[in-house]
């Protein structure tokens, strides 16, 4: 008989797959279970983002600067992997929170189309964010 427990327990204390745990749970969770209660799941959403940020931050990873290279390429790959489905989770989390939260009903119509507008400005902001602090490619103004 095979003895998992080794694995199981080193599993447990990699940052990393803890961090990919998380992001599993938390979209899993948010999405498919809690789709009639948006308070609940904006609330959800807030916690596992904090978990994830404090896993991140301990595992040295933070989300909001620019990417370390450590010399390891698969490393590199799955740290870039876990800023940019960190940042992703955040905008999911910020358009969530607007779509419970801000509600136009004076024109329905026009308040869906300024909720939609908003949600694109907000990950059209993720995406240079992700540009900017995973590929590390800065803007440079005219």
């Amino acid at each position: 008989m095979i003895d998992l427990s080794p694995v199981l327990d080193k599993a447990r204390q990699d940052p990393l797959l803890v961090a990919f745990g998380l992001l599993v749970l938390g979209g899993l969770t948010t999405h498919f279970l809690l789709k009639n209660h948006p308070f609940v799941r904006a609330s959800l959403r807030v916690m596992f983002l904090l978990l994830l940020t404090v896993v991140l931050v301990h595992a040295d990873i933070v989300p909001y600067q620019p990417l370390r290279f450590t010399g390891t390429p698969i490393l590199d790959a799955v740290h870039g992997t876990l800023k940019v489905a960190w940042l992703l989770f955040a905008a999911w989390f910020v358009v969530g929170f607007l779509l419970a939260f801000v509600i136009v009903e004076h024109r329905p119509r026009d308040g869906k189309l300024l909720q939609d507008l908003l949600a694109g400005l907000i990950y059209l902001t993720a995406l240079f964010a992700i540009i900017t602090y995973v590929f590390d490619l800065r803007s440079k103004g005219c």
